[in-house]
């Protein structure tokens, strides 16, 4: 399960590349996420790590790729369905 900003950072960058047709530059996302750098490359790398991403550190984060756009729900969690919760 991802953490809030890694989370965001992910729905930014599906959202701004779809609408754009490019990937958002550090500035943006800082702008469009509310947060710092430091903590973008932090969510940058959690991202690559669960495997939602691919992306080289040493390469600016436009050039990163989406590999999974959505979470996979955990077993046993709650979900939604036409607005109505199911176990």
């Amino acid at each position: 399960m991802l953490d809030d900003t890694a989370r965001k950072l992910l729905r930014i960058m599906y959202h701004f590349s779809n609408h754009f047709r490019r990937m958002p530059t550090l500035p943006e996302l800082a702008r469009l996420s509310g947060r710092t750098p430091a903590g973008i490359y932090s969510g940058f790398r959690e991202l690559v790590l669960e495997g939602h991403i691919q992306w080289q550190p040493p390469q600016p984060i436009e050039s990163a790729v989406i590999l999974v756009a959505w979470e996979t729900p955990e077993p046993g969690a709650h979900t939604s369905i036409s607005g109505h919760w199911r176990d």
